[in-house]
């Protein structure tokens, strides 16, 4: 047996040991979810839709801690069920067109008229960024003006694509933000000319969907309808189950089973406000905002997702989110580690008020619970912040002991010992990622906690 494949084993038997550990000490937390269980089961009536149910799932810390299923009587629902998901489409979208970027294929910057011949004069000078930010220019009026085009089987993507193009543009390229599907078409048929792929239009895009996103994330049951004429922005079919593992990958920073499926860099570029503070011609928001309270009218768009919750005062992004119309809602909560995914097949106006809610409790649960406790004996210990970014501060665990900081692949980057009821561990020279972090006390008590390091 060679040395590199002895480490290798040596290493995933240790990773798996860690893994075990951290997932025997979070075991032991404790989210109070009754309220969120009430809210759930008192809504079916109202909002579980043609499928007569709904799943959430929330995964944290890279851990499953909510899986649950609501139905009417009669009716059968899981975490499973396949189910299209409209607008939710745009977030896994976005995976492909970044995943184009990260590998040197095409820039964000790039024009449609590079890919387009029969993209001509203002649409021409059409960014990617602009078309997958809703700031083409392109006439957008959400999904009442899908049908003809986007949906229509009849037709190839291509040939959608010249359909769009041949109308007049509502404004000057990143004169405004309209929401729609439009400009993803086209910019779904512009990656499949700069793909170089000899394949015929349509074919290719679901091609570059396995490539970039379900591939490499083991993805079977998430897939775009329509085979000549996929629904870029729209027509995806997929279940909870399958979505937040897209998902967690993002929390991840673009990791997925140890395997690097999109860079740090390319994870910070889709969370930013690409809008550029273009006037708002049209949002789901906006339609929203009188009838639902606690609706943000001027929430702003990234690529494939909306900016749902931002620090004001930094700019940065909290919670990320790309509802369909049919409700499936899926989340990622930057702070809290979290991702969320609800899945219905009901309608957004129906659904939203219920969302809003749910997120709420969900924040005040995980909020009342800092910390996790290996053995229900031994003292509350305190991990903050977490996510963290400059430093880790350990407090509560009495006495000596040693704390060892280990990456997913069971190697240790950190080792010190502590004399003091409280430590803290620089980490600003580690790179981003998941991260466990030991604690072993003389008496070899064992406190593992799951550490996530943002940059």
């Amino acid at each position: 047996m060679s040395a590199f494949f002895r480490s290798a084993l040596v290493g995933a038997f240790v990773c798996c040991l860690w893994l075990a550990l951290s997932n025997a000490a979070l075991a032991q937390s404790s989210y109070n979810f009754s309220a969120l269980d009430r809210l759930l089961q008192d809504s079916v009536a109202k909002i579980s839709g043609t499928a007569g149910g709904y799943t959430l799932v929330l995964v944290k810390d890279g851990r499953e801690i909510y899986n649950k299923t609501f139905t009417a009587p009669g009716k059968n629902f899981s975490g499973d069920r396949i189910v299209p998901i409209a607008s939710a489409s745009k977030w896994l979208s976005a995976g492909v067109v970044m995943g184009m970027v990260d590998d040197g294929t095409w820039r964000l910057d790039d024009s449609a008229g590079k890919f387009l011949s029969y993209a001509i004069g203002d649409k021409a000078r059409m960014t990617v960024r602009q078309m997958f930010s809703m700031t083409s220019g392109i006439a957008e009026d959400g999904n009442s003006v899908e049908d003809d085009i986007l949906r229509n089987s009849a037709i190839t993507l291509d040939s959608a694509a010249r359909a769009i193009l041949s109308l007049p543009l509502a404004t000057a390229p990143g004169g405004s933000m309209a929401y729609g599907g439009r400009g993803m078409h086209v910019a779904g048929r512009c990656a499949e000319v700069a793909s170089k792929l000899t394949l015929p239009t349509g074919d290719a895009w679901d091609t570059l969907f396995a490539r970039y996103v379900s591939r490499p994330l083991g993805l079977r049951l998430t897939f775009f309808v329509n085979a000549k004429n996929p629904g870029v922005a729209g027509s995806v079919v997929t279940s909870a189950n399958e979505y937040k593992i897209y998902l967690q990958m993002l929390l991840n920073g673009g990791v997925w089973n140890g395997k690097r499926i999109l860079s740090e860099s390319i994870i910070n570029e889709m969370k930013r406000d690409q809008t550029g503070g273009a006037p708002i011609l049209y949002s789901p928001y906006q339609s929203l905002a009188p009838f639902v309270p606690g609706v943000n009218r001027n929430t702003r768009y990234a690529l494939g997702h909306w900016r749902e919750v931002v620090d004001a005062a930094s700019g940065e992004v909290l919670e990320s989110s790309s509802q369909g119309a049919f409700g499936f809602s899926p989340w990622i909560d930057w702070r809290r580690n979290l991702v969320g995914v609800f899945s219905v097949q009901s309608q957004l106006l129906t659904v939203e008020p219920t969302y809003l809610r749910m997120k709420q409790i969900i924040r005040e649960t995980l909020d009342r619970v800092t910390s996790v406790e290996a053995h229900p004996s031994e003292p509350n210990i305190v991990i903050s912040p977490n996510p963290a970014s400059n430093f880790i501060s350990i407090q509560g665990i009495e006495g000596e002991y040693t704390l060892t900081l280990t990456n997913t692949l069971g190697q240790v980057v950190m080792t010190q010992r502590v004399e003091e009821p409280s430590a803290t561990i620089g980490i600003l020279a580690l790179p981003a990622g998941l991260y466990f972090l030991r604690a072993q006390t003389q008496r070899n008590s064992i406190f593992t906690h799951l550490v996530h390091i943002q940059r």
